[in-house]
């Protein structure tokens, strides 16, 4: 896999031929909700209003997802989607370094995207409301990375390729070094163009020092 990557964006919905009609409705309601979330914050937005922004009954939009709290869930896992922030079977025959560069790659993606930037904000406006969504957002989002990076990191433990006392430990370590000052940057409103620039020549650091500190044949 190349050292050096240019930021992608998630590749846009354009109605998949396979995708059956309810699908189609479905992927409709979670694109108008996360715009909605992001533009208007969590509280403001009501299921109403999504119905209307995604062309659907109200009806329809609650035989999709039942509550708005499930809405919000729902839209989160689907960004993880559609980043391809994975971990399948198959990755574990993969070179560690390459399926690790490309993981962080993604997650990276994610994090710094306008849709990672605003729904980190949103959530931090309504931590002192005694709002769940805070634990809404770590439960569809953060927490299933974390448990897919785990998950091959044990992996490739037992697989004698990478050598970690503290799995959770590692995991953590890897991905807050990916997220970088172009997220903080984001969430704060400051500009990133700079920092962008030298992002992919960030991330193959964050990997090196990871393989360092864990690596016990190279990957």
């Amino acid at each position: 896999m190349p050292q050096a990557q240019t930021k992608i964006k998630a590749p846009a919905d354009t109605g998949s031929p396979g995708r059956s009609k309810s699908e189609q409705k479905g992927r409709q309601i979670l694109e108008a909700a996360g715009s909605l979330f992001m533009s208007e914050g969590y509280g403001a937005v009501s299921m109403e209003q999504v119905a209307r922004a995604a062309g659907v009954s109200k009806q329809t939009v609650y035989s999709h997802y039942g509550s708005k709290e499930a809405l919000f869930s729902a839209a989160v896992e689907q960004k993880c989607v559609d980043y391809e922030i994975s971990y399948h079977s198959g990755d574990d025959e993969r070179p560690v370094r390459e399926y690790l560069r490309e993981f962080i790659q993604h997650f990276s993606d994610l994090v710094t995207s306008e849709a990672g930037v605003a729904i980190h904000r949103v959530c931090i406006a309504e931590a002192d409301k005694r709002s769940k969504l805070a634990e809404l957002f770590w439960e569809a989002g953060p927490h299933p990375i974390m448990l897919r990076l785990t998950a091959y990191l044990e992996a490739q433990v037992k697989r004698g390729t990478l050598d970690i006392d503290h799995i959770h430990f590692a995991a953590d370590q890897l991905l807050f070094m990916v997220k970088s000052d172009v997220h903080m940057r984001g969430v704060l409103g400051l500009p990133t163009e700079e920092s962008e620039k030298d992002l992919p020549a960030y991330l193959d650091s964050c990997l090196d020092v990871f393989m360092k500190a864990y690596g016990a044949t190279g990957g």
